[in-house]
């Protein structure tokens, strides 16, 4: 399935409470590559 892409967000409360990172890792881990990330204010 080369090709295929997909979007993630990850909560406001998440990146609130500080986990984000976990997020972003967990998503690593699970064997996705992460292409762009962008924070919005």
């Amino acid at each position: 399935m080369a090709g295929n892409k997909t979007f993630t967000m990850i909560k406001p409360d998440a990146v609130g409470a500080g986990n984000a990172g976990a997020i972003t890792k967990m998503i690593e881990e699970a064997g996705f590559k992460i292409l762009a990330m962008k924070k919005f204010r």
